[in-house]
């Protein structure tokens, strides 16, 4: 049975945890940023947290939470509303128990006045204190656990608050990637006794980055266990103490217990070095005060005593073994009665040793024995760096490349960046090593072709001693980026030909290179590039002048990066060119003399390619063509006309495709 200590420093180191955390969420949910640190890993999905005002129906109606893995496309998970009465949040808040249950809970009438409170005033943060708790937020349908996320992708989400069909709060949170190990102060043991009725386990961690919980586990056999009994915690100075302890009479065989630090929202950080326990004997002793611990100052196992009776005594016998009780205790060392302690110098780090005292009587007495007492030694000097490198890709993912070539490792571990800050976070557990080197391949989806991403790896020896970091690699993916399309193409004619307008992509993707267009024929043609297929248009414009006059056709876009990355959609836009069309010939003047037509006109400016045609008619009869002029000529004599009839003439144009203009305005004589 666990029993729950109430110890006051403990609690004030919680408490004050809690709130920074709840402060700094709640500074973080003002409108009007565009990302904020809403959405929080933890043990079985993404905590998401959408406000402080109550979905009751006064202010807010319900809440929506949206869930996108590229900023894209997003889908709507759930709609969340706050529970109409006490019966209803506390049946809530009972299912949350065993997720969050570690953070502490009050009384539950505690939680009742203050649950009252908040339906007054419509905040849950007139819960006090207790708000910051993630079941009293669950409760009351703020926030979110999302157990459907996938494992090792950057994930985003999106708040609504919702009243009468309208949006009055909209939140997006930062990338967020499931699942997390939290980094924290290391933890060892510092203390431990066993006697005939307790067992007391002592850890310690020193800096300003301890766990605000810890987790106490136990393996019996192959079973694993979680840990029933006492556990407390303070802070003394920079050092953290976490103390567990149980009743000896609930071990039944040998128990390896270990400590996982947690963070926040139970995120287990690496558990530390198992500590065997085993009960001690009850059979007589002259010994007392028996203490084994690792030594400080390099390899060796201390072991010191207190020799309750030294008369008739000619020497205490020291026995060893590397198994509790499945090899042969051996004589170690025998020491004279006098002393009380003696080093264990022959050992090897990381390997636990057992051991017992046995008296030597000078009057052939049958020796009497001490309990077992046990420890190991530690390799405390911190490893060499490894050396870090690219080693040969394959699709979609990034392999590194480890050597490490100092003594007594248990592997190595792999940091890597977000590729937007510098920032180094592990991304593995202890690798193994094969011939001083390991290979790791990240396939994470966190990985894109947009942005390069630092590298960076430790050596960890058998004693968990951690080396400083690696030269930091960094590491372009070559992974086919995606480009977004234009949003919009405007197609217009001016002067015989097409003017195509775009959006430009830049601002939303900084790796532009260009462009490329496209044109077909409407309605049955295929798309061809209007450029070379390795041309690229670096500006959001172009004019087609290869268009024919009449004819449509459907135009589109799609962008090209600097990473060679093509956009996976074009934006189109169609065109109808108008019928092609002659200009208007210059008119015509006229004067008649002697029985003949003189027919001038003016000149045709900037149309040297086109011919122009003189015609003549009367009313009634067709038009006959008279001549056909250059450019250069301005003037026509039409001898073959009756004195006293009217004629009229007027021109055309006509161009080398045979296409014909319409007529000039046309003038008329009587011949005299």
């Amino acid at each position: 049975m666990r029993i729950s200590v109430n110890h006051k420093s403990k609690r004030e180191f919680l408490k004050l945890s809690l709130i920074i955390a709840f402060c700094m969420l709640m500074s973080s949910v003002a409108p009007g940023q565009e990302q904020i640190r809403m959405a929080h890993p933890a043990p079985k999905g993404v905590l998401v947290f959408a406000g402080l005002e109550l979905a009751d129906g006064n202010r807010i109606d319900y809440y929506t939470v949206e869930r996108s893995y590229d900023q894209r496309r997003w889908e709507i998970i759930t709609e969340m509303r706050t529970p109409s009465g006490w019966d209803e949040f506390y049946a809530a808040l009972r299912l949350w128990e065993s997720d969050f249950g570690f953070q502490g809970q009050p009384a539950p009438y505690e939680i009742m006045e203050g649950w009252h409170r908040c339906m007054i005033v419509g905040v849950i943060d007139s819960m006090g204190y207790w708000a910051s708790l993630t079941g009293i937020r669950l409760a009351a349908g703020l926030t979110f656990y999302d157990q459907s996320v996938q494992k090792g992708k950057s994930v985003w989400y999106r708040t609504k608050g919702m009243k009468n069909g309208k949006v009055t709060s909209e939140h997006n949170s930062l990338p967020v990637e499931w699942p997390v190990i939290p980094q924290f102060d290391p933890v060892t043991l510092s203390d431990r006794n066993v006697d005939k009725t307790l067992f007391y386990l002592k850890w310690q961690s020193q800096g300003s980055n301890p766990a605000p919980y810890f987790i106490i586990r136990y393996y019996e056999g192959d079973q694993l266990h979680d840990a029933e009994g006492t556990v407390a915690s303070y802070r003394t100075g920079d050092i953290t103490y976490y103390i567990f302890q149980d009743s000896t009479g609930q071990l039944t065989q040998n128990r390896q217990y270990f400590l996982n630090p947690a963070d926040l929202y139970g995120n287990r950080a690496e558990a530390t070095d198992i500590v065997l326990v085993s009960r001690t004997t009850s059979s007589p002793t002259f010994f007392s005060n028996m203490n084994v611990e690792a030594d400080t100052t390099g390899y060796g196992i201390m072991l010191s005593w207190k020799l309750d009776n030294k008369d008739h005594l000619k020497g205490v016998g020291i026995y060893r073994s590397n198994s509790y009780d499945g090899e042969e205790y051996k004589l170690l060392a025998t020491l004279p009665p006098a002393d009380n302690s003696y080093m264990d110098r022959m050992v090897d780090p990381d390997r636990t040793y057992y051991y017992y005292l046995e008296t030597i009587s000078d009057q052939e007495l049958t020796p009497q024995r001490s309990g077992i007492i046990f420890s190991s030694a530690t390799d405390r000097l911190q490893p060499l760096f490894p050396a870090i490198s690219r080693d040969e890709d394959v699709p979609g993912a990034v392999t590194i490349r480890v050597k490490a070539t100092d003594l007594n490792l248990a592997g190595v571990k792999i940091y890597r960046s977000d590729g937007i800050t510098p920032e180094l976070w592990p991304i593995t557990d202890i690798l193994p090593l094969t011939d001083n080197v390991a290979l790791y391949t990240d396939t994470s989806g966190i990985l894109s072709g947009e942005r390069s991403f630092l590298y960076a790896a430790t050596a960890v020896n058998s004693s968990s001693v951690e080396s400083i970091l690696s030269d930091t690699l960094i590491i372009h993916p070559g992974i086919a980026t995606i480009p977004p399309p234009p949003n919009t193409l405007s197609a217009i004619e001016e002067d015989n030909a097409v003017q195509l307008v775009w959006e430009d992509v830049r601002s939303r993707h900084m790796a532009v290179r260009g462009y490329r267009l496209y044109r077909r024929n409407i309605p049955d043609g295929r798309f061809t590039p209007l450029l070379p297929a390795d041309s690229i248009i670096t500006i959001p414009m172009f004019t087609d002048s290869a268009g024919q006059a009449g004819k449509s056709y459907e135009y589109a876009v799609e962008t090209v990066d600097d990473l060679g990355g093509v956009s996976a959609s074009m934006t189109a836009a169609t065109l109808t060119l108008r019928p092609y069309r002659l200009p208007l010939p210059p008119a015509v003047w006229l004067t008649a003399g002697e029985g003949k037509v003189t027919v001038q006109w003016g000149e045709a400016a900037d149309q040297p390619e086109l011919i122009l045609s003189l015609y003549r008619y009367q009313r009634g009869r067709e038009p006959e063509l008279l001549n056909k002029a250059g450019s250069k000529e301005r003037i026509y004599v039409d001898a073959d006309v009756k004195k006293g009839e009217l004629w009229f003439y007027y021109t055309t144009f006509t161009d080398s495709e045979g296409n014909v203009s319409a007529r000039s305005r046309e003038a008329g004589i009587r011949v005299k």
